[in-house]
């Protein structure tokens, strides 16, 4: 079947409307992402609701991972409850982390965390992937109006 002018015109005109809206939507959700960023990961922690909360210690924990791995990590959040984080990232859908970073606590320090970093590192999909998805799943939510 071989296609008319106006059938490759009206295609063309779905296609090329199609690939508008799409980069649209991935702009709205650089845009969230970076507002999430920007807004919510310097507020104070305890003026974040239970959502912002989860996906501030997740994104603070992912960060310092690629910046310093786990001893990095412990070194600039002493603060952060081990309970809380390892909420935090199963509240964000991160459960498959949760293991290695109790292995971490428990006994990175014996191999300077190398274990316990190399499996964060190749852990699928990635925390960075999985934060963003959850920011744009609960961005009305997380995002302050």
């Amino acid at each position: 079947m071989k296609l008319g002018d106006k059938q490759v015109k009206w295609l063309s005109k779905i296609f090329k409307s199609n690939r508008l809206q799409e980069q649209k939507t991935l702009l709205d959700s650089v845009n969230r992402w970076n507002s999430f960023i920007s807004e919510i990961c310097f507020k104070d922690q305890s003026k974040l609701t239970l959502i912002q909360k989860a996906a501030v210690l997740s994104f603070w924990y992912y960060t310092e991972m690629h910046s310093g791995g786990h001893s990095g990590y412990f070194d600039c959040y002493p603060g952060v409850n081990s309970e809380d984080l390892i909420w935090a990232l199963c509240e964000v859908g991160g459960s498959a982390y949760v293991d290695n970073y109790k292995e971490a606590v428990i006994n990175g320090h014996d191999d300077g965390y190398l274990k316990t970093d190399n499996i964060f590192y190749s852990t699928v999909p990635s925390l960075s992937n999985i934060l963003m998805e959850y920011v744009e799943v609960h961005y009305e939510d997380i995002l302050e109006k």
